[in-house]
């Protein structure tokens, strides 16, 4: 701030004296002056200094007056610096007076120098007269020629007029602050205004004249603001004389420009403010709008532009005015043009190599679209490959003519609606839609749906992401839907992600998302880096997971440099998309439906045939109890357990379920002990031998008596258990017994028995007592009499009772209580029960008893029939309620009020209590004209009203809807069959299913085939017709084609045999016996030596069925011995074959070719023998023993 130095020597005419001129000085010192030491001093001619100033502020201003002799003076100024008096603002020096005028004017001060001498002749000069010379001051001087500062004004009145206004520039918003002062006195003129929101306050320093209209804009916040920002601001202005204003209030809110209409495609739902976005450039008559939009390519600062309509230039965009913020960006512009003539538009390229950036090291190529006011294309440029310069011209441009008009359907209900259609005739709007499943290959597919039925609403999140964690700062998404704001999103720094949740989003209208980058005050790509690449967002199905919208980095610098666009704030995009939240078709879902079978799959509802019936058993082919024919294992299959089965040996093993002959017989071995075993194979130690005088069967070797009891055993004395004196030892009686008397043996007991020799606890105790049953005192426990025996004498026994007999011993139960009240019968309260007077009697007071009566007594206790009953209502003969037989008021009196008093008439006044005859009936039904049940009479609408459906209203058609209730002639009669076009007799036409589908079973339908299925009804073409001949691939003519066994057909060599079955023949005889084949095929010794005995015991063994009967192998001819067997087994077969063997466990023990398998080394057990041929396996078990 400025300080003001007055300086003014006020010195009357009179007291001049010696002094016959005066000056004033008039300086403004510059910046640097209290650091460079500037100063100026007066000296007059003799060198005596006159006058001195030095400044202590920068650009302080000194007006001074001095008075003086005339003559010649020196005025010097000075500056230690020696740049002279100059800095950001010029400084300025005056002198002069009213005689000479201005002596000295250097306004500004130029010139660099340390100090600087000027000399000045002043001349003789009367004073000024000093004074007010402000003619609105208090004290204004009418003969005052110098005004002295001294002017003193009345206290400011305030403001006549305040007003505030919040207004936005741009994206910043400002609040306008606006007043007048009442008064226009120099008190008022404002020096500064005060403007605080929150914290402290901030002040504006200038000069607003008292009296004249001012307004004053401020910024409120810091650049653009989110979208619902609103913020308090106050204002205060300070008048010159120190005082302060009243208060102003402004609440500023956050400026978003853009578009506010609505139907326009560039509409922005977040504007605050129209910006002139919507409608592109207003064009005089006399010219067309045209809108230019240009895409850059990798190098910006090359691309130059522009149009020339006419000889005028309409726009300029010169090679530089875009740079690097700008790659592949594109912009709009709008532009009027000449209607009288074509335009011309040129574009040049400064390296050469146009738009092409992908020519040139880059990825995108640049493009260039101009379009007339109806969006229709002007021109756009075909070849980004141009060079240095391209130029269209005869470019002709079109007035607007606006939209053309398409009459059509506009709702989407109806199967007539048209999507291009902007003019809806709703009478073409014929077919309402039938929503249902339109895929033919679902499950559900409807055909008469005419529109796939969707699921109409649904729940999504959004998730808006920061990949450096350093908060949005001034980005946010908004979101709108069908007109609807449902808010705005950002998050602070400290998270890389927020979720948000979007409820009910609707599948029938677009969902817009907006995202705004705000500009903020950071200035260089790399500060802006982290405000902008981070950002992004995602959109998707809160429970499926599907994503709607899935956007990456900020838009806005998708440069790869991390800034923002150089164009104004805000900046913003939209992306949007249809939510979907799925249909309501259901797959088809192939499988077995019947949930009895093997295969039962509970998510198909389409059977395939596929069903499996349950057949329950083991299905481990490693089982012992393995079965062959099962398709569900039941858990029971028991593996093999080898070990001892004998449960009577040592070793018996529970467990096992196949002997391996190891079963060990514990016993005793010697052949004289009573317990020899002849089974025994192994001594237990535990023979055991007959005792003295016993043989091994415990008889006695000498029983004379046969008593059981060896001779030399017996013991003689009492063997009657019932004796005195019975002797358990003894063995032979000798006569001895004593008979046992039982009783009482205790001579002090009641029923001491003196015969008795065996007391048998019966005895009882001598008790004393009364022993009459009759007495008082009888004890039925006593039983000896001691005389104590007392009578019984009856009466009251309680001392408390009215009749209480103290002689008496036992109570009778006739006891009276006392009774106290009035014996006297003369008196009111007479009481006939009691028996002792208390002296409470009461004489009879006659009247009325009852409280409710309009006489009632309280003091009365006898009632004498004279009660009035109390009549309440209203004693006002003037009331409408008036009741001449009332005798108490009850504050109900009534004016009359005249109205409808019918509760039930459309004109009710409840207030009113007198009919005037003005009730209106209530008629309610429908009142909407358009509705189906219009009702003209009614006048209460009661929400009946039901709006006109088309449909088939014949409820014996299919199609009956028993929504409709107007026809349009759409009825489709009902057509019954099979409507699964899966099932054997499935019927195109039908439109109710009947329940006749027949499942389609496919299969060999010919009875002649070997695999004729009864239950097929559609022939697959497998059938297999059975073809006759030798099926053994080990026989002489096995016949690859038969499928049906022949057994008698197949012949086996038996060649130069010398003995046994083929020995009359001699050489090349074929045989009909596969088992002497095999025999001589086995063991060649039985062909060309004899046939012994051991040949004729391995043909009985073929003819009991081995091998020829063995599973899956006998299907290959392949015959395998001796199983069991001790060390070998030998695979006979002409067939190359693979061979593993495993163990019962499943472990691979053997793998090779050789058709010899050694199991020497193996331990005694059963494994599992596999051969492969031509890639396919077969299974037979083998036995070590």
């Amino acid at each position: 701030m400025k300080k003001l130095i007055l300086l003014l020597a006020l010195i009357p005419t009179l007291l001049f004296g010696q002094n016959n001129t005066w000056v004033r000085f008039q300086v403004q010192f510059d910046f640097y002056a209290p650091q460079e030491s500037n100063f100026f001093m007066v000296n007059d001619s003799t060198g005596v200094q006159q006058f001195f100033y030095q400044p202590t502020d920068p650009y302080e201003v000194l007006d001074t007056v001095i008075n003086m002799v005339s003559g010649f003076y020196t005025i010097s100024l000075t500056d230690n610096f020696g740049d002279g008096w100059i800095s950001n603002q010029p400084a300025s020096f005056k002198m002069g007076n009213t005689c000479q005028g201005d002596i000295i004017l250097w306004d500004p001060v130029l010139g660099s120098f340390f100090q600087r001498d000027t000399t000045v002749n002043i001349l003789p000069c009367a004073p000024p007269l000093l004074g007010c010379t402000d003619t609105s001051a208090l004290n204004y001087d009418p003969l005052a020629t110098s005004d002295d500062g001294s002017c003193v004004y009345p206290p400011c009145s305030g403001l006549s007029f305040i007003n505030s206004v919040a207004k936005c520039d741009g994206g910043q918003a400002e609040i306008e602050w606006e007043w007048q002062t009442a008064s226009s006195s120099p008190n008022c003129d404002v020096i500064g205004i005060h403007v605080q929101n929150g914290g402290l306050p901030l002040l504006w320093n200038s000069y607003w004249p008292a009296g004249l209209l001012h307004k004053f804009t401020t910024m409120a916040g810091q650049g653009q603001q989110a979208p619902g920002w609103t913020s308090d601001y106050y204002a205060v202005l300070e008048f010159i004389d120190g005082t302060f204003s009243d208060t102003i209030f402004q609440t500023a809110v956050a400026c978003i420009p853009g578009c506010m209409d609505p139907t326009s495609v560039s509409y922005n739902p977040w504007a605050t403010f129209d910006n002139g976005e919507c409608a592109g450039a207003a064009c005089p008559p006399d010219e067309n709008d045209i809108t230019l939009q240009i895409t850059l390519d990798n190098w910006p600062g090359e691309t130059g532009w522009h149009i020339v309509s006419g000889m005028d230039t309409v726009a300029s965009f010169p090679e530089g005015t875009y740079d690097f913020n700008d790659i592949g960006l594109t912009y709009t512009y709008d532009f009027c043009v000449d209607t009288t003539t074509t335009f011309t538009f040129t574009v040049t390229d400064q390296y050469g190599d146009g738009l092409a950036g992908s020519t040139s090291g880059g990825t995108i190529d640049g493009q260039i679209v101009i379009y007339d006011c109806n969006g229709d294309t002007i021109w756009y440029l075909q070849n980004p490959a141009f060079g240095n310069s391209f130029t269209e011209d005869s470019l002709t441009s079109i007035s607007c003519g606006g939209p053309i008009t398409i009459d059509g359907c506009m709702d989407p209900a109806y199967q007539e609606y048209d999507s291009l259609a902007n003019n809806n005739l709703q009478y073409l709007c014929l077919t309402p839609h039938l929503q249902g499943c339109t895929d033919p290959a679902a499950f559900n597919y409807d055909p008469n749906a005419t529109i796939n039925q969707i699921v109409p609403y649904g729940d999504y999140t959004l998730t808006i992401e920061d990949d450096g964690g350093d908060g949005w700062l001034n980005s946010y998404i908004g979101i709108e839907q069908n007109g609807v704001l449902l808010g705005t999103y950002a998050m602070g720094p400290g998270s890389y992600e927020q979720s948000f949740d979007l409820d009910s989003i609707l599948t029938s209208c677009i969902l817009n998302v907006y995202y705004f980058e705000i500009k903020s005050q950071q200035t260089n790509p790399q500060q802006l880096q982290f405000q902008t690449m981070h950002n992004s967002f995602i959109i998707e199905d809160t429970i499926l997971g599907n994503i709607l919208m899935e956007e990456g980095t900020n838009p806005f610098a998708n440069n790869g440099l991390g800034a923002l666009q150089g164009f104004a704030s805000p900046l913003w995009t939209v992306y949007s998309a249809l939510p979907f939240f799925g249909d309501y078709c259901e797959p088809v879902v192939m499988g077995c439906m019947d949930p009895t079978a093997a295969n039962y799959d509970i998510t198909a509802n389409t059977d395939d045939g596929s069903c499996i019936v349950i057949v329950y058993g083991c299905t481990q082919t490693l089982a012992l109890n393995y079965d062959s024919l099962a398709t569900v294992d039941d858990g029971s299959c028991i593996p093999f357990i080898y070990g001892c089965m004998d449960s009577l040996a040592y070793n018996f093993d529970a467990t096992a379920n196949t002997d391996d002959g190891g079963c060990i017989h514990l016993g005793c071995t010697d052949i004289v002990a009573c317990n020899y075993d002849v089974i025994a194979n192994l001594d237990n130690g535990g023979c055991v031998y007959p005792i003295q005088y016993y043989d091994c069967y415990g008889a006695c070797i000498l029983d004379t008596d046969g008593d059981g009891v060896c001779d030399e055993l017996e013991i003689l004395g009492c063997t009657n258990p019932l004796s005195t004196n019975f002797d358990p030892l003894a063995t032979d009686d000798n006569g001895s017994c004593i008979p046992i008397v039982l009783g009482c043996t205790d001579s002090t007991q009641f029923n001491y028995n003196i015969y008795a020799n065996t007391d048998d606890g019966t005895c009882f105790p001598i008790v004393l007592g009364c022993t009459d049953a009759t007495a008082t005192n009888y004890d039925p426990l006593a039983n000896t009499n001691d005389g104590t025996c007392i009578p019984y004498v009856y009466g009251c026994m309680d001392p408390t009772q009215f009749n209480y007999n103290a002689l008496v011993n036992t109570d009778d139960g006739s006891c009276i209580p006392f009774i106290y009240g009035c014996t006297n019968n003369t008196q009111w309260n007479y009481n006939p029960n009691a028996n002792t007077d208390n002296g409470s009697c009461i004489p009879f007071v006659y009247g009325c008893m009852d409280p409710t009566a309009f006489n009632y007594n309280a003091l009365a206790n006898t009632d004498n029939g004279t009660c009035d009953i109390i009549v309440l209502g209203c004693l006002d003969s003037l009331a409408i309620n008036y009741n001449p037989l009332a005798n108490t008021s009850d504050g109900s009196c009534v004016a009359q009020l005249l109205g409808c008093t019918d509760s039930l008439a459309l004109n009710y006044n409840a207030l009113a209590n007198t009919d005037d005859g003005s009730c209106i009936l209530i008629v309610e039904g429908c009142m909407d004209p358009l509705a189906f049940n219009y009702n003209p009479s009614a006048n209460v609408d009661n929400g009946s009203c039901i709006p006109f459906i088309y449909g088939c209203t014949d409820p014996t058609q299919f199609n009956y809807d028993a929504l409709a209730n107007t026809n349009d002639g759409s009825c489709i009669p009902y057509l019954y069959g099979c409507m699964d076009p899966l099932a054997f007799n499935y019927d195109a036409l039908a439109n109710t299913d009947n329940g006749s589908c027949i499942a389609v079973i496919f299969g060999c339908t010919d009875s002649t085939a070997l695999n004729y299925d009864v239950l097929a009804n559609t022939d697959n073409g497998a059938c297999i017709l059975p073809v006759a001949g030798c099926t053994d691939v080990a026989a002489y003519n096995y016949d690859p084609i038969a499928n049906t066994t022949d057994s008698t057909a197949c012949l086996y060599e038996a060649v130069g045999c010398v003995t046994g079955l083929g020995a009359p023949f001699g050489s090349g005889f074929w045989l009909n016996d596969g088992c002497f084949a095999w025999v001589i095929d086995v063991d060649n010794y039985c062909c060309d030596n004899e046939w012994d005995a051991s040949c004729q015991s391995m043909y009985d063994y073929c003819q009991l069925g081995w091998p020829t009967a063995i599973e899956d192998i006998s299907k290959l001819g392949i015959v395998v011995y001796p199983n069991p067997t001790q060390n070998t087994i030998t695979i006979e077969s002409r067939l190359e074959i693979e061979v593993e063997v495993y163990d019962i466990m499943g472990k691979l023990m053997i793998a090779n070719n050789s058709k010899r398998i050694d199991l020497s080394e193996y331990p005694n057990g059963v494994y599992n023998l596999i051969l492969i041929y031509n890639n396919k396996r077969y299974n037979t078990k083998v036995i070590k023993q």
